[in-house]
């Protein structure tokens, strides 16, 4: 077996790599998030309370209870769909069945804003793939429909 198909497999495998994602990322309209802009909305909006690093750690947690979630814990952040987390930082803990100390974003920030904050907190557990889904999959809703055949 060559070397990249037994890597291809082994990642395929523990769930680092989703199938297609190469092709996907080819695809018109696929646009991976801007993780820079990220990085900018977590420290001005998330750092306090869930620390610089994720680890829920931040200046504001030492008087919070709950802590805020450690968003470092890969175990975690791998249960959780995009859309389920996604949805927590749009309409807050309070809307999500989690602590009402998690306030909701969509007033304050644009979806966009939550995309790119969400792809960056995903850095810190490791699964950044799921964003690259993510993008792929909006990219086939916002490509134009084939017509059918008659």
């Amino acid at each position: 077996m060559p070397a990249k198909t037994l890597i291809s497999s082994l990642l395929l495998a523990t769930g680092l790599v989703v199938a297609g994602e190469e092709a996907a990322s080819t695809k018109p309209g696929f646009k991976k998030f801007d993780l820079a802009d990220g990085k900018k909305v977590y420290e001005a909006n998330c750092a306090s309370c869930h620390g610089a690093s994720g680890k829920g750690d931040g200046a504001a947690a030492a008087a919070l209870n709950p802590k805020p979630r450690n968003l470092c814990d890969s175990k975690y952040m791998s249960q959780r769909s995009w859309e389920d987390l996604r949805k927590v930082i749009a309409e807050g803990g309070a809307n999500t069945g989690f602590s009402a100390l998690m306030p909701g974003w969509k007033g304050v920030l644009k979806k966009p804003q939550i995309d790119n904050v969400l792809a960056y907190v995903l850095t810190f557990s490791g699964n950044s793939a799921k964003a690259d889904q993510a993008a792929a999959k909006a990219a086939e809703k916002a490509a134009p429909k084939k017509a059918k055949a008659e």
